[in-house]
């Protein structure tokens, strides 16, 4: 899918871009609120400082993406493949990574302050130098958010 073509449809309403083959594509600085990218491909692209905030990336293929500064506040992001992508200074709060794969992402100065993921997850994200907090507190609040 050609970057234009995204762009036109999101601005004309929709959302849902479900399998979508965005490899490489450069994504800077866009605002992509709420869009729905189950299992689309994103492997190499470039989202840097994009507005993701509510967006659907379960499933998506995001390897050796990058996402610098990438708002991702309230994403939902189970079983996402994020293996050796840069989220450097990225925003995941109140994210959903259930089941994400982290192996050798770049997680320096990300906020990860609520978000919803394991206890192995939560280790290696420490260990990435993410900004990581109680995990209870993480679980406890998506439960009360699901109400």
């Amino acid at each position: 899918m050609h970057i234009q073509e995204l762009q036109r449809r999101y601005l004309a309403g929709e959302r849902n871009f479900e399998n979508a083959d965005l490899r490489g594509a450069q994504l800077n600085d866009l605002t992509l609120t709420g869009i729905r990218l189950h299992n689309a491909d994103l492997r190499g692209a470039t989202l840097n400082g994009a507005s993701l905030w509510g967006a659907d990336l379960s499933g998506a293929s995001l390897e050796g993406a990058s996402l610098r500064a990438t708002d991702l506040r309230r994403a939902y992001m189970a079983g996402a493949d994020l293996q050796c992508a840069d989220l450097t200074y990225a925003l995941l709060i109140s994210a959903d990574l259930t089941g994400v794969t982290l192996r050798g992402a770049n997680l320096s100065h990300a906020d990860l302050y609520c978000a919803l993921m394991s206890a192995e997850q939560h280790n290696a994200a420490i260990e990435a130098g993410a900004l990581v907090y109680d995990p209870a507190l993480s679980k406890l609040r998506h439960s009360l958010a699901l109400r």
